[in-house]
C-alpha cells in the first residue's frame, strides 16, 4: 500500500485525533490522504470493513478517481498523522507516480477480493449451498468497463472550446 509519488514531500501533514471522521461516507470531497502514523477504521453502512495501519496507505482514493462521493467513512482509530493531497482529482491526473501507486493498490485489492470469492466457491462446491450470487459478483467484477473520458471544453454552446 505504500507509494513514492514524486510530489509526496510537497503535501502538507495534518494531525488527526482519535474518533475524528476524516472522510464521511456519501459526501463529496476533493481530498486524498496518505497515512503517515496511526490507524483508521474504514466503515461502510455502519459496518467496520477494515482498519488501516500501514504507513503510506491511501485513504479516500476511490472518490477522486471515479469523481463520486466517498464509498465509506474513514475514522481515526488512534491519534494519527496524514498527508493531505488537495485538490486530489487534479493531483491524480497530473502526477503519474501517484496515479500508478493508486492503480497498484486497487489492483492488489481486486486480486485479493477475486481470490477470496474463488476460494469460497471452491470450499462450498458440491455442498448444495447455492453460490449463484458469487458467480454474479465475479462476473460483474470482470465486466466493469471504464466510463468514456469527458471531452474538454465548455458545456455552454456560446463559449468556444480552446
Amino acid at each position: 500500500m505504500s507509494h513514492s509519488p514524486s510530489t509526496a514531500s510537497a503535501w502538507p501533514e495534518r494531525a488527526v485525533s482519535a474518533g475524528t471522521v476524516l472522510i464521511q461516507e456519501a459526501e463529496r470531497s476533493d481530498h486524498l490522504y496518505v497515512l503517515r502514523q496511526g490507524a483508521f477504521d474504514i466503515v461502510r453502512a455502519g459496518v467496520r470493513i477494515v482498519q488501516v495501519r500501514e504507513p503510506g496507505a491511501f485513504l479516500g482514493e476511490i472518490a477522486p478517481l471515479l469523481d463520486t462521493p466517498a464509498t465509506a467513512s474513514v475514522i481515526a482509530a488512534t491519534d494519527s498523522r496524514v498527508q493531505v493531497i488537495h485538490p486530489a482529482g487534479a493531483a491524480v491526473r497530473s502526477d503519474p507516480a501517484l496515479t500508478l501507486a493508486i492503480a497498484q493498490l486497487l489492483a492488489r485489492r481486486l486480486q485479493t477480493v477475486t481470490a477470496y470469492l474463488v476460494d469460497l466457491q471452491q470450499q462450498y462446491a458440491g455442498t448444495g449451498t447455492h453460490l449463484a450470487v458469487m458467480d454474479q459478483v465475479l462476473a460483474r467484477l470482470m465486466e466493469q468497463q471504464p466510463r468514456p473520458p469527458r471531452a474538454p471544453g465548455s458545456e455552454r454552446a456560446d463559449v468556444p472550446d480552446y
